[in-house]
């Protein structure tokens, strides 16, 4: 297993009026398991703004370590606001907007990736044993 202690890794990406939004990778996909995709600790200046952009093949869990943020998902949907210890599932393929409230922001987010099934493939499974269990 790898674990990240250092603070030197972490991006700083800087908004129009100088709000920070700082991503540390905690973990990327082999690191951990397969369906892990990333592990990131976000933390985010006063009123910092910052886009996880959606896969069609990836969900997002975000967890809000400390401070406050409003997290949108869809334009037609309202947003969330969320405070410490909230945790927010985006399914797959959903873009997140999140903004930091008035004294910053900390999250941790973990992208999941998706598995593909065919479609039909389970239901057919499950018809073809029950048939299998009803034979005389």
């Amino acid at each position: 297993m790898i674990v990240t202690t250092d603070t030197g890794s972490a991006t700083v990406l800087l908004g129009p009026n100088g709000e920070r939004v700082r991503i540390r990778s905690l973990a990327r996909r082999a690191m951990l398991t397969s369906a892990c995709e990333a592990f990131d600790h976000l933390r985010l200046s006063p009123g910092a703004h910052h886009v996880l952009p959606g896969r069609p093949d990836a969900e997002t869990v975000l967890h809000v370590l400390r401070g406050a943020a409003v997290i949108g998902q869809l334009a037609d949907q309202p947003d969330h606001l969320a405070s410490d210890g909230d945790l927010l599932l985006a399914r797959k393929g959903r873009t997140l907007w999140i903004e930091a409230g008035p004294l910053g922001a900390e999250l941790l987010c973990l992208t999941l990736a998706v598995p593909r099934h065919r479609a039909g493939t389970r239901a057919s499974r499950a018809r073809r044993r029950a048939e299998h269990c009803d034979r005389p």
